[in-house]
Order: C-alpha cells, then sequence, then structure tokens
C-alpha cells in the first residue's frame, strides 16, 4: 500500500508519520497549487490511497480524473466539508471516501471574536480613523442579546457555549440535533429575533444557500450574520448588499482575497484560517492518520459515501 498526499508535509507531526510508515510508504506533494493529474505516481499499478487538502487544489478536485486512477483504495480528507469531493462517483468506484470530523474550539472562538469585532463597529473605526460620539454610533454589549445559531453540531454548540458564558440568550434552530438547554425556534422565528446571528449547518447539497433572501429579509435592522463557518449555506451577496447599505446592524464574512476596506459599512473581514491552531491542527491531522490506517486494516472509519 502506498499513501500519496497532495499536502505540505509540515502540519504533521513526525510521530504520526512515524506511526503511518509503520502500515504503508507514503510520498508528500507539496506544490502549490498542485494539479493531482501531474502527480505520476497516481498512474502507476499497486494499491493506493489519495490525500488531497484543499487549499493547493484551490478547493477543486478533478472528480472524473478518479476513474483513471488505478487500485485507489480509497480518498481521505483532511477536512469536515467533503462536498467539493463527488463521494457518489467515488461510491459508484467502490471508492470509500474518509473526512476529518470537527475540531470545533478554534473556528467558535474565531466566529466568537468576529461577533465582538461587529459590536465594537471594529471595520468602521478602522477605516474611518477616528469615532463620533453620537447615539447613532452606539456601539453593542453582548450580555443581554440574543444568539441565534443555525445548526447545533459540535461548532454550533461550542458557540452557544462561549455565547452563553458571556451572557447572552441562546436560540437554535438545527434539523436533527436537539438541547433542552437552550430554546428551540423554527427558522423564520430566529431569523426575526435574533441579535446575533451564527450559521453553523453542514455544508452539503440540500443546505447550500439554504438560508435565502426571503430569510435574510427577515433579520432585524439592529441584527449581524456571522457567517464565517458554512459560507456556503448563505445566499452571501445578498447579505453583503444589505449590510453595506446599513439595513441590518454588521456582516462578518471570510476572504482570502478582500478586506474591511473593500467594503462599505460594519463588515468585517477574517482571514479563511480560525481553525489554524496548534491544538486544532495536531487533533485533526491524528484523526487523519488514524482514518488512513483503517482503510489499510480493511475497517474504514469517517467515511461519508
Amino acid at each position: 500500500m502506498k499513501v500519496i498526499f497532495a499536502a505540505p508535509k509540515t502540519n504533521f507531526p513526525p510521530q504520526l508519520l512515524e506511526k503511518l510508515v509503520r502500515y504503508a510508504e507514503y510520498q508528500f506533494f507539496e506544490e502549490n497549487p498542485i494539479d493531482i493529474r501531474n502527480i505520476k505516481e497516481l498512474k502507476e499499478p499497486g494499491d493506493k490511497i489519495l490525500i488531497p487538502f484543499p487549499e493547493p487544489m484551490a478547493w477543486k478536485f478533478p472528480n472524473e480524473y478518479i476513474k483513471e486512477i488505478p487500485d485507489l483504495k480509497a480518498i481521505c480528507l483532511s477536512t469536515t466539508a467533503f462536498s467539493w469531493v463527488d463521494g457518489e462517483l467515488a461510491r459508484s468506484l467502490n471508492i470509500p471516501l474518509t473526512y476529518v470530523p470537527n475540531v470545533p474550539n478554534g473556528v467558535a472562538e474565531g466566529a466568537i471574536f468576529a461577533m465582538l469585532a461587529l459590536a465594537k463597529r471594529w471595520a468602521t473605526s478602522f477605516k474611518n480613523k477616528s469615532f463620533e460620539f453620537k447615539p447613532s454610533n452606539f456601539l453593542l454589549e453582548i450580555q443581554g442579546k440574543t444568539i441565534g445559531i443555525i445548526g447545533l453540531g459540535k461548532i454550533g454548540s461550542r458557540i452557544a457555549q462561549i455565547g452563553e458564558g458571556m451572557g447572552g440568550e441562546i436560540v437554535y434552530w438545527s434539523k436533527h440535533t436537539r438541547n433542552n438547554k437552550y430554546k428551540y425556534l423554527e427558522l423564520e422565528e430566529l431569523m426575526k429575533t435574533a441579535d446575533f446571528i451564527f450559521p453553523a449547518a453542514s455544508v452539503t447539497p440540500e443546505t447550500e444557500k439554504f438560508i435565502t433572501k426571503e430569510l435574510l429579509d427577515m433579520m432585524k435592522p439592529t441584527a449581524s450574520l456571522i457567517a464565517i463557518v458554512n459560507t456556503k449555506i448563505i445566499d452571501i451577496e445578498y447579505v453583503l448588499e444589505k449590510a453595506q447599505k446599513g439595513e441590518i446592524f454588521g456582516l462578518a464574512i471570510q476572504s482570502g482575497t478582500t478586506t474591511v476596506e473593500d467594503y462599505e459599512g460594519n463588515v468585517f473581514v477574517t482571514q479563511e484560517n480560525n481553525w489554524y491552531t496548534k491544538e486544532t491542527v495536531e487533533t485533526k491531522m491524528t484523526t487523519l492518520i488514524n482514518t488512513i490506517i483503517s482503510v489499510i486494516e480493511d475497517k474504514p472509519i469517517n467515511v461519508v459515501n
């Protein structure tokens, strides 16, 4: 068995690679950007597992190419998101697609940080270089505000925990999860009542842009949307327009190409890096190596297709 990484080796602690080498040989291809169709070792005969990292591929996986890879035993992702690879196609070829379950703390803390930046109008203060003390410029406190979470999975639950600790009242909508500690609301009611809204549902074909223009129009003009967990479930262009027009209090987004200076109003922009903490990376890489080993042992875990 050979394990082929289209990924930077630097994210893997040596002890994890020492563990892997007891089961299979491995090879890293660290070009950035990378096109896996140029990795000749993938076309060689012999059992192999492919580990594609999304960043060097710009989250664009050449799905049809897997038909040309002989003896491919699995595609093991380092990400929680897996919709960027065609799992149905892989399943039709008897190729398991695996993922790494959420490691919530880094992302949740980043989302809370973005909420605070909106509440304190950080973006407008930064752009204006000054602050005018008048009631229309009041900042917000978190205590006593309603924090609405859409999707109470691992990340959503951690956001709820931190937000409650700051004095916020937690309400949520979730397709499957229920937690009697917090108040459940139908999605429309949450959008109408929450002061800070965190879309945290998993990205699937069913949830892509399921927070529609109609739902976004239900937001109070004093409400803010923190869209740094899963931007794809939102009509982001529409809510950006609303935020820049001042129709909502604020909007936080992730972007690798823009900054706060590219937008009008209270639009806070973070890099797509909130997950990149030492603790999160070590946990994710440990899970990834254990998943690869499970495939080698013919007992695959974390299979999503």
